[in-house]
C-alpha cells in the first residue's frame, strides 16, 4: 500500500486498540460516552492547539481522564476522529497509558467486526481508518489485497484501489484474457483521479484497441490564447500588472520584453495531462509574465474546483475576479499542486492566468522550465463537462 510506512508507524497504537475493544466488549459494562465530566474533558483536549495554546487546561483534563478505566475508551476513540492533530497526540498518549495498565487478550474475531466498519467508514479522518485496516492485514494476511479493490470510489483508499485495478489488467494480459484485462483497465480509467494512473488506463485500453479521452476525463483546460513575454526582472512578476490584467482584448498588442510588441497567440497543449509547456509556446527565456486566457461554456451554474500548478508560480483571475494567486518560486510544475473552491456562472465563463518565469537557477545546469497545468473538477477529483469556447480576437474582451 501507498501508506504501509504510515500504517506501520502507528500500529501499536491500533494493536493496544485490539485488546481494549475486546474488553470493553467482554464486561458489558456501559460506557462513560455520556458522562458529562468525560464529555468536558475531551472538549477540552479538543481546544488544544499549535504552539502550545490551551495545554495548560489540556493537561489537567488529560491526567483526569488518565485515572479512568478502559470504560471512556469508545468516548475517547470517537474524540479521536478529528482533524485537529494536535488533539489527536494529547488522546492517543492518554489512550495508550490507560491501556497499559488492562491486561485482557481477546481473538480478534471478536472485535474484527468493529475495526472493518471502522475501516469501511468514509466518514472518519483517514489515519484510524488506515490503522484499522493495517490490524486487520496483520492477522489475516493478503486481506487488504482483496478488499481494496471494493474500495474504488473511497477517497483514502482510491488510488490503491485503481493500482489494485490496473496490476489485475496487466496478469490478465499475461494470461492472455483480454476481455478482463479491458475490464480491469476500465475500471481503472474510470475511478482513477491521478494523472499517472489515468495516462497508464489510458494507454493500456489504447493498446486493447479502445480508445478515451484522459483529458475530458480530469477537466483539463488545453485551448489557450497566450501572450508574453512580459519584462520582469528578478522575481518581480508576481506582483507587478500589466494590461492583460486589467482588460482582455485578443486583437491588442502590447509593449513586452525588450520593447519587442507581442500580441495573443492560440494554442492548444498536446501534452497528455494538458501541461501547457510556454517556452516552446511563447519563448525561451526567464525573468519575465506570460498570461493564459480560455473561455468555457457549461450548462448550469456549479460549484467546482480549479487545480493547478505552475512553474513558477500563477494568479487565476475567473470571469475578472482574482480566486487564486501562490508567489512560490523554482517549484515546479504538479499534477493538483494547487486546490482551490470556484463557482462557475451557466453559460459562458472566462479564465486569465498569470504565469511567471523566474531567473536561472543559481547551477546553470538545472533547466528553468516554464510551465502551467489547469483542470476543473468535483470534490472528488473527476473532471466536470464544459465545452471549450473559440473567442473572435477581433471582439473586445474585457474583464
Amino acid at each position: 500500500m501507498k501508506r504501509s510506512d504510515e500504517l506501520r508507524t502507528f500500529f501499536r497504537s491500533w494493536a493496544i486498540l485490539l485488546t481494549v475493544v475486546s474488553a470493553v466488549h467482554a464486561a458489558d459494562k456501559p460506557s462513560s460516552t455520556d458522562d458529562p465530566a468525560v464529555a468536558e474533558q475531551l472538549a477540552v483536549i479538543a481546544r488544544v492547539g499549535p504552539l502550545g495554546a490551551g495545554s495548560s487546561e489540556a493537561r489537567i483534563a488529560r491526567d483526569a481522564l488518565a485515572r479512568r478505566g478502559p470504560e471512556i475508551l469508545p468516548a475517547l476513540l470517537v474524540a479521536m476522529d478529528t482533524r485537529n492533530v494536535v488533539a489527536v497526540n494529547w488522546y492517543r498518549t492518554l489512550f495508550e497509558e490507560i491501556v497499559s495498565r488492562e491486561s485482557a487478550q481477546e481473538s480478534i474475531q471478536q472485535t474484527r467486526a468493529f475495526l472493518l466498519e471502522y475501516a469501511r467508514d468514509a466518514r472518519r479522518t483517514s489515519r484510524p481508518r488506515c490503522l484499522a485496516l493495517a490490524l486487520i492485514e496483520r492477522n489475516e494476511p493478503g486481506f487488504t489485497a482483496t478488499w481494496i479493490a471494493d474500495r474504488l470510489g473511497d477517497p483514502e483508499f482510491g488510488y490503491e484501489a485503481v493500482a489494485h485495478a490496473l496490476a489485475a489488467g496487466e496478469q490478465a494480459l499475461r494470461d492472455k484474457n483480454t476481455v478482463l484485462a479491458k475490464s480491469e483497465f476500465r475500471k481503472a480509467f474510470e475511478y482513477a483521479r491521478d494523472g499517472n494512473q489515468v495516462s497508464q488506463a489510458a494507454a493500456k485500453l489504447k493498446t486493447l484497441g479502445e480508445s478515451v479521452d484522459a483529458v475530458k476525463h480530469l477537466g483539463l483546460v488545453v485551448d489557450w490564447w497566450l501572450v508574453g513575454p512580459f519584462e520582469a526582472p528578478e522575481k518581480t512578476g508576481f506582483a507587478l500588472v500589466f494590461e492583460p490584467e486589467q482588460r482582455v482584448d485578443l486583437a491588442a498588442t502590447h509593449s513586452g520584453k525588450d520593447g519587442k510588441s507581442i500580441g495573443w497567440i492560440r494554442h492548444h497543449a498536446s501534452d497528455k495531462l494538458g501541461q501547457l509547456n510556454l517556452i516552446d509556446a511563447v519563448a525561451t527565456t526567464r525573468e519575465a509574465v506570460a498570461y493564459a486566457y480560455a473561455e468555457i461554456e457549461v450548462p448550469q451554474a456549479q460549484s467546482v474546483q480549479v487545480r493547478c500548478g505552475a512553474d513558477d508560480n500563477c494568479t487565476i483571475w475567473l470571469n475578472g475576479r482574482k480566486v487564486f494567486g501562490r508567489e512560490q518560486w523554482l517549484n515546479g510544475t504538479r499534477f493538483d499542486r494547487f486546490i482551490t473552491p470556484i463557482t462557475l456562472s451557466a453559460g459562458k465563463n472566462t479564465f486569465l492566468v498569470k504565469i511567471c518565469q523566474g531567473p536561472q537557477h543559481r547551477d546553470p545546469e538545472v533547466p528553468n522550465p516554464w510551465s502551467l497545468q489547469l483542470r476543473l473538477c468535483n470534490a472528488e477529483g473527476r473532471g466536470i463537462v464544459f465545452r471549450p469556447i473559440s473567442p473572435n480576437p477581433d471582439d473586445e474582451r474585457a474583464q
